[in-house]
Order: C-alpha cells, then structure tokens, then sequence
C-alpha cells in the first residue's frame, strides 16, 4: 500500500480524517476550536491574513487529496473543515461561550447545507469545491454567533 503523499496527509488533518465516525466533527472539535482560540488570540492582521492563507493552502491539498485518492469530495478530506470554523470565529472573541456556539452553528451548516452552500457544492468541482461550502456554511454561522454574542453577553 502506498503511503499518503503530504498533500493527502494535510488534507485529513493527520489522523483526523480517518476517524470512523464524523470526522468533519472530529476534526472541527480536536483542530478547529484550538486554531480558532489561537487566531482569535493574534493581533487584527493575523486574524484575516492566517484564515486566507489556509483557506488557499486548503483548496491546494483538497485537490491534491481528491486526485490521489481518485474519490470526488473524499469524506476523511477535512481541512475544509478547519477553514469553514475559522471563518465561523472570525468576527467575534474565541471566549469560550463563542467558540462553543460557533462549533455547534457550523457544525449544523455545514451538515444542513442551506442555499446558497448546497449550490457551491453540487456546481463546483476539484479542491475549490471541497472547500468553499465549508466557507459558506462558515459565513452562515460566522453571522449567527456574531449576533449572538452581541444579544447574549
């Protein structure tokens, strides 16, 4: 058996993406919530600069990963995952309370896929495809907790 390239191992977030049960879920919970904590952290720049450059090192690997395991939109593939929560925390605090409401909102997004995400997702194709609904359900979500936040404080 041929060992996954870097490529496909990034995609999967290591072993996140072999987990037998929910892996968009494992790899929201184990990876998402700590780098959202950490961006949330950074100074302003930052907070947009590291979501844009994983958010196209993303679409890269995704390709990558959906090509070497010769699979449209690969299940274990989920640093869409890890993009799509950091676009959910992007407008609020990672307090605990948000990075909690957010998991959750994404979470229900990114399965539910309401218009327009289910159409980036049945219309596109390759890595941009994998990623951009976990985007758009992150942008659904990012407006939510942001409201949210403001209400419940």
């Amino acid at each position: 058996m041929k060992k996954p390239s870097m490529s496909v191992r990034a995609a999967l977030i290591g072993p996140l993406g072999r987990s037998p049960r929910a892996p968009g879920t494992v790899a929201t919970l184990i990876a998402g919530i700590p780098c959202a904590y950490l961006v949330g952290s950074l100074p302003a720049p930052f907070c947009i600069v590291l979501p844009a450059l994983a958010f196209a090192y993303s679409i890269v690997v995704s390709q990558k990963a959906e090509s070497e395991l010769a699979r449209e939109d690969p299940q274990e593939v989920v640093i869409d995952e890890l993009v799509g929560y950091l676009v959910t925390m992007a407008a609020v605090q990672p307090t605990l309370k948000n990075l909690f409401v957010g998991f959750l909102l994404f979470r229900i997004f990114d399965i539910w896929k309401p218009w327009p995400v289910n159409l980036f997702q049945s219309r596109l194709r390759g890595g941009f495809a994998i990623v951009m609904d976990d985007v758009a359900a992150g942008v659904y979500a990012m407006g939510l907790v942001w409201i949210i936040d403001r209400v419940w404080t």
